[in-house]
């Protein structure tokens, strides 16, 4: 089932966690279990959305990103239906260089682990049923900057009630404002 990844087993899991693993542990569904066995969670917490309601926020373990990948849909539904409310599921990335890239005079740079694209994976990750079409940075006069990210059509239906959602778990990992535009 859900459990701990093995470089945090010697920190417990918080309760938002427990919960979660329990509800995961009483699905029934035996094409379900055998994937739900090899994914863990790292970390999970309740964001608050723009529109007073909460919604989990859940990382996963690295490992197990290419079977949460092929179970994503489903299990969100789950949790969903168990929950009431919504489930937003990203690996749990952290390595950040920062300005230490330019420390590797000589050496091929590792650009996938700057800021900004360890940023940019976290997005494709919270949408990830939906197809990013577009992305915009705006400035406006009295804010900070807000990204703009248009996300193709066809995908409304499985993005749009959770837009909120989207937008809140967006700005707790990234502490950046987000809108998401269909075109």
């Amino acid at each position: 089932m859900l459990t701990q990844n093995k470089d945090n087993k010697n920190r417990n899991l918080n309760e938002v966690a427990k919960n979660l693993t329990t509800a995961l542990q009483s699905i029934q569904d035996p094409d379900l279990k055998k994937d739900l066995e090899s994914i863990k969670i790292d970390n999970a917490a309740e964001v608050p959305t723009s529109d007073n309601k909460r919604c989990f926020l859940v990382q996963v373990s690295e490992e197990s990103i290419g079977t949460l990948k092929k179970v994503h849909q489903e299990l969100v539904k789950k949790l969903e239906s168990r929950f009431s409310n919504p489930v937003v599921i990203v690996p749990n990335r952290k390595k950040i260089n920062g300005n230490l890239y330019r420390r590797y005079r000589g050496t091929k740079v590792p650009r996938n682990q700057t800021l900004t694209k360890v940023y940019d994976e976290f997005l494709e990750d919270i949408l990830y049923p939906a197809d990013i079409v577009g992305k915009r940075i705006r400035f406006p006069k009295h804010k900070g900057r807000v990204f703009k990210v248009q996300v193709d059509k066809v995908d409304k239906e499985a993005v749009e009630y959770k837009l909120s959602a989207i937008t809140a778990s967006y700005k707790a990992l990234t502490n950046r404002e987000l809108q998401v535009e269909f075109n």
